[in-house]
């Protein structure tokens, strides 16, 4: 049994050894391999910032090549940064000096030569003239795309003097016969007279497409506005004329922009311009917004007859600044929406039944009920008089020279008038027939005699 028991604890102490002796050996490789991983991983690190640096290299060389195309070359300068695109515009720069000068040597020499040689000369210039501006226009991408970049106006500066220098340089030593020579070929060029003429053309399309749109949009706003009864007429055609004008400004923007105009100084003028007029047309904004209350609320529309500000008169048109009334004799009067706002209005139209008003005066020697039967029959045989509500017909004033009749039937109100002047005369010659007298006012005058006066 003991034999037994120390067999079996040296067993499990060798095992024991065995697995510590395995254990350290393990930790030891992967120590090593550890230790082994930090080169490497520098070594790879060192070795992607040499691949960006080359692939920058690579992309820097590609945007200053002289030959490289406009197209390609607007492409390639969106990731560069500002600092490698101060760089590249210095490259362009001396570009384009160099072809100035090759240019100003050619110039130098046509003042000597004749003949053939310079013909030749002349085709040479040309040539670099067209090449230059290639290269003119590059070093204007270039600094295009500096300046979205955040460059300094300073740093941008001696570049556009530059340009202007150049060209007006160029202007002044270029001889007539030259430059009538580079007029003629830019304007059959495509890239200048040509281009421009079907530019024009393409702006000019554009502008009528955008009409032709602006007008679909509003018709078919103006159906729209027309399922709902509750907007007056005058507030569908000021939305209706808003919306024309909204697409068609839009879609001209949208036109120049495709056409490489750069709209985004446009909205700063807008709003500086929003600005000082907010100030300089209080006057006017203030009838614009009356005239919009009075198209939301609808105190009348075009057509009805009101009274407001001391006129008169059916509604003819109305903006959002004025309000233009026509009155019974054809008059055309213009009154500011402000001025309407602010007074009284009365609506004569608003309603589709109107009350006639009337009265007749009787002597008082004549009957008064044979007068109210007379009135009574006239309204009864009326055609625009109305049988609900029904007329009424009574005495109502006792004045200083007649007995006053009230006549007050109802009707249209489109027909008030046809109605108040055909009972006016059809009373008087039915009056007239029964012998009823209309009298006029009169004055007796009593002359009180005073003693010792002298006769």
């Amino acid at each position: 049994m003991c034999v037994l028991s120390s067999t079996v604890k040296e067993v499990g102490g060798r095992l024991m050894r065995q697995a510590l002796r395995t254990l350290t050996i393990w930790s030891f490789l992967w120590f090593t391999a550890l230790l082994g991983a930090f080169p490497a991983g520098a070594q790879e690190t060192e070795a992607g910032q040499e691949a960006v640096e080359v692939e920058n290299d690579d992309l820097i060389n590609s945007v200053v090549d002289e030959m490289i195309a406009a197209d390609d070359l607007e492409i390639l300068l969106v990731p560069l940064t500002s600092e490698e695109l101060s760089e590249v515009a210095g490259n362009w720069q001396s570009y384009v000096r160099s072809r100035l000068e090759e240019v100003a040597q050619l110039n130098l020499q046509l003042r000597s030569a004749s003949g053939a040689r310079e013909d030749t000369l002349r085709s040479q210039l040309a040539s670099l003239n067209n090449s230059g501006s290639d290269v003119l226009n590059n070093y204007r991408l270039v600094l295009e795309a500096w300046a979205l970049k955040g460059a300094k106006a300073e740093d941008l500066e001696p570049h556009t003097d530059y340009i202007l220098a150049l060209k007006t340089g160029a202007l002044k030593t270029t001889d007539l016969q030259t430059l009538f020579q580079n007029a003629w070929s830019w304007l059959f060029s495509w890239d200048g007279g040509v281009g421009l003429l079907i530019a024009g053309m393409g702006v000019l399309l554009a502008v009528w497409a955008m009409m032709f749109v602006a007008r679909m949009v509003r018709r078919v706003t103006e159906r729209g506005l027309n399922k709902i009864p509750t907007i007056s007429r005058m507030l569908k055609r000021f939305i209706a004329t808003t919306v024309y004008w909204a697409v068609f400004v839009l879609g001209i923007l949208v036109v120049l922009a495709l056409f490489g105009v750069n709209v985004t100084p446009l909205f700063a003028v807008l709003g500086g311009l929003s600005f000082i007029l907010g100030f300089a047309l209080q006057e006017t904004l203030g009838n614009l917004a009356s005239g919009l209350m009075i198209m939301v609320l609808k105190p009348f529309d075009t057509g009805d007859y009101i009274q407001v500000g001391g006129s008169s008169g059916f509604v003819d048109e109305m903006s959002v600044v004025s309000t233009k009334i026509r009155t019974f004799d054809n008059q055309i009067i213009i009154v500011p929406n402000s001025k309407i706002w602010g007074d009284v209005i009365t609506n004569v139209s608003a309603s589709e039944e109107r009350r006639v008003d009337l009265v007749f005066g009787i002597a008082y020697s004549d009957n008064a009920a044979q007068a109210i039967e007379v009135l009574k029959d006239l309204v009864a045989c009326h055609q625009l008089c109305l049988k609900t509500p029904e007329p009424e017909i009574f005495v109502g004033e006792l004045g200083d020279n007649s007995v006053n009749i009230f006549c007050r039937p109802w009707s249209k109100s489109d027909d008030y008038w046809t109605v108040y002047w055909d009972l006016t005369g059809q009373a008087k010659e039915r009056f007239d027939t029964e012998g009823i007298s209309i009298p006029f006012p009169q004055r007796d005058v009593h002359i009180i005699p005073v003693e010792g006066a002298k006769s």
